[in-house]
């Protein structure tokens, strides 16, 4: 019992100072509201190259990433999407499906700037 009540504390403890740098990811893993999700015949890898392009092509600054992992959080959008903050970020996670196929999560606490982003993603990858 209390090998498994220090275990679960320690992983959230774990978890602080990613949170005091800016790196967390805990907040868009538990979002609901603004996250939306698409399937694409993309491999994941090739899937998350076109997001950090996407990214790139559109001069969205890139928060931070994890290339293993195939999430990237980015920021600044205000230059696509003019009813935000420059500090909200939004989050993608690449996952691997059946056949070698993908699914994206657009993820964000605006759900608004999620939903756009998402439609302009979808639109990208399609391309």
């Amino acid at each position: 019992m209390f090998i498994t009540i220090f275990f679960m504390s320690s992983c959230a403890v774990l978890d602080y100072p990613k949170r005091i740098a800016g790196y967390s990811i805990k907040n868009f893993e538990t979002e609901q509201d603004g996250r939306f999700s698409f399937n694409c015949d993309l491999e994941p890898r090739k899937a998350y190259n076109k997001c950090n392009l996407f990214l790139f092509e559109n001069n969205i600054q890139t928060n931070f990433k994890s290339d293993k992992k195939m999430y990237v959080v980015a920021s600044k959008f205000t230059l696509i999407y003019e009813y935000t903050l420059d500090s909200t970020e939004v989050a993608f996670f690449v996952f691997e499906t059946e056949n070698n196929k993908s699914k994206v999560d657009v993820v964000s606490n605006n759900s608004r700037l999620a939903k756009f982003v998402y439609n302009k993603l979808v639109e990208y990858m399609q391309k």
